[in-house]
């Protein structure tokens, strides 16, 4: 496995990726980590998956990324996402997003729609949601997401920049212009975020979708078998999206 790691510029923020086997032919997977996650928590799985080019981008205020005073917008989220694709002239991709990621992946699926080959969400509605004063100091008292503290994570100025900078949109009526094959993932367990409801919204309203529910899994889809999500994720690009 060939592994490397890069940094761009966008304005003024530095926003680093994993990159994993560019010399590959195909199309690249580019994977959209949840709020407080990093490349670092993917790069494990990668050597897993069937060999292909992928991409994992860490989102600013996150892992080593830099983390400005200003700027969390869904819009400056989806920006970072759209800086390093054009950094490595991705002309094609499929997008996994998890958790909140998924808004930006789907905020920055539906301006690229054309290059899209596959989407993947991973647990987590199409919202991008409003988050209430207090959030920031909330999620700092939470336990270690997959075995790492939250300040090993994610800067507080970040947290406190998410939750100012958050603003209530929902995606679902514009999801019929996102026609390539996608596949929704939903945690079975308590702790899931992703709601049947909302599962069935997503097959009403993606014309191409996908959905199952991994039974033995609360909203950390990965465990307690991370088997399943990588058997899921290699049949669904080899078979359904043909990559």
């Amino acid at each position: 496995m060939n592994i490397r790691t890069g940094t761009v510029e966008h304005d003024g923020v530095n926003i680093h990726f994993t990159e994993v086997n560019r010399h590959l032919e195909g199309t690249p997977f580019v994977i959209i980590p949840g709020l407080s996650e990093s490349a670092d928590d993917y790069t494990p799985f990668i050597d897993m998956l069937s060999p292909r080019h992928t991409v994992i981008i860490t989102l600013r205020g996150r892992g080593a990324s830099s983390s400005p005073e200003t700027g969390y917008t869904l819009s400056d989220h989806v920006n970072d996402i759209c800086a390093i694709i054009q950094h490595l002239n991705l002309e094609k991709y499929v997008l996994f997003g998890f958790s909140r990621g998924v808004s930006y992946t789907i905020g920055f699926a539906l301006q690229n729609t054309t290059s899209l080959r596959g989407l993947i969400i991973g647990d987590y509605p199409a919202i991008h949601s409003a988050l209430p004063p207090g959030w920031a100091e909330f999620y700092l008292t939470l336990p270690p997401w997959r075995g790492k503290p939250i300040l090993e994570r994610i800067t507080k100025t970040a947290l406190i920049g998410i939750e100012r900078d958050s603003s209530e949109v929902f995606f679902w009526e514009e999801l019929h212009n996102i026609t390539c094959p996608a596949l929704i993932i939903q945690g079975g367990m308590k702790g899931s975020i992703l709601s049947s409801e909302d599962g069935k919204r997503y097959l009403k309203n993606l014309p191409n979708a996908e959905w199952t529910v991994f039974k033995e899994s609360d909203h950390n889809i990965f465990e307690p078998d991370v088997t399943t999500f990588i058997e899921t994720i290699d049949n669904f690009l080899i078979n359904k999206v043909g990559v």
